[in-house]
């Protein structure tokens, strides 16, 4: 992988460097006994389940990585290289126009939650990284969004892997001479050999994926406005109804009779209509919402509706 990478020096504890702040200058490094540097580093393990030390997956991170989803049907670069072959012009035109549709699918698709900071396809060829792509997104809950939107589906027949990870900084994580076209390990090199993409390929990805963000964010808001005012119209509804059957009630009676009684049993009824609707009739669950339906019967259903929701 990356030669020149050598460990860094480790002067002994001493009086004065207390183990907890040892351990948090080592975690990661070669020198971390406990924690696997390559998977802290590249989110991926050769020795996978079989590692002698702890791969502590995030419970919530920018990135979140696609496992072995990006299928190369040709030839790549490293394989041609260990095959001591070359890919023609037209394997080259057909591979690359194969590899910026897939891109493309993944990008538009995930970027449909928020903006995506990098995205970072893997060209290696060992098992415990083939295919991997890695999205950092800009905020930590676009990518939880995105990891719980992908999980269980499946891409071009195959069940998606997705799981967060813990890089964030790709510096670390790539392989500097491949960058330079001088790594000696080829594909099973086990620093990330990051497939190239164009900048303006990737610009115009992110025009695209505004756009759609605009759409679904309209889309979402008129969702959200449409269900106020359901909720609205039910409550105001249930309302004229309870006081519909108070006025029955007391023209029923003698006159004089059960005035106080008329008024209390409206009210009642008024609060019965408001409490059921405010638990939604149509499955949302708001029981846990703190409403003194007793102080907001003096401002009307639409009124307390709007105040939960709005």
């Amino acid at each position: 992988g990356n030669r020149g990478r050598g460990r860094d020096s480790c002067p002994p504890i001493t009086g004065n460097t207390s183990a907890a702040e040892h351990l948090a200058r080592v975690h990661g490094t070669e020198e971390d006994k406990v924690n696997c540097p390559f998977y802290f580093k590249i989110g991926a393990c050769r020795h996978g389940d079989r590692c002698s030390r702890k791969h502590n997956m995030p419970a919530f991170s920018q990135t979140i990585i696609l496992k072995h989803i990006y299928h190369n049907n040709h030839m790549s670069e490293e394989e041609a290289r260990v095959a001591k072959t070359t890919l023609s012009p037209e394997q080259r035109f057909q591979r690359d126009e194969e590899f910026y549709d897939f891109l493309e699918d993944i990008y538009i698709e995930a970027s449909a939650f928020g903006r995506i900071e990098q995205v970072c396809v893997c060209d290696n060829i060992s098992d415990h990284m083939v295919g991997h792509v890695y999205l950092k997104f800009y905020d930590e809950e676009d990518a939880a969004d995105c990891l719980t939107s992908f999980n269980g589906r499946h891409y071009d027949g195959r069940k998606i892997e997705v799981e967060f990870s813990p890089v964030t900084d790709f510096r670390e994580a790539r392989c500097r001479q491949f960058d330079d076209q001088s790594c000696t390990r080829g594909g099973f090199c086990n620093f990330m050999h990051i497939k190239r993409v164009p900048r303006e390929f990737l610009d115009s990805m992110e025009a695209e994926a505004a756009d759609k963000r605009r759409e679904r964010k309209r889309a979402l808001e008129e969702e959200r406005r449409r269900k106020r005012e359901e909720r609205a119209s039910r409550s105001a509804a249930a309302a004229a109804a309870a006081d519909d059957d108070g006025d029955g009630a007391d023209s029923a009676k003698p006159d004089g009779a059960g005035t106080g009684d008329s008024a209390e049993t409206r009210k009642d009824a008024k609060k019965d209509a408001l409490t059921a609707t405010l638990r939604g009739e149509d499955g949302d669950d708001v029981a846990d919402v703190d409403v003194d339906v007793d102080e907001e019967m003096g401002k009307g259903g639409g009124d307390i509706i709007e105040e939960l929701f709005g």
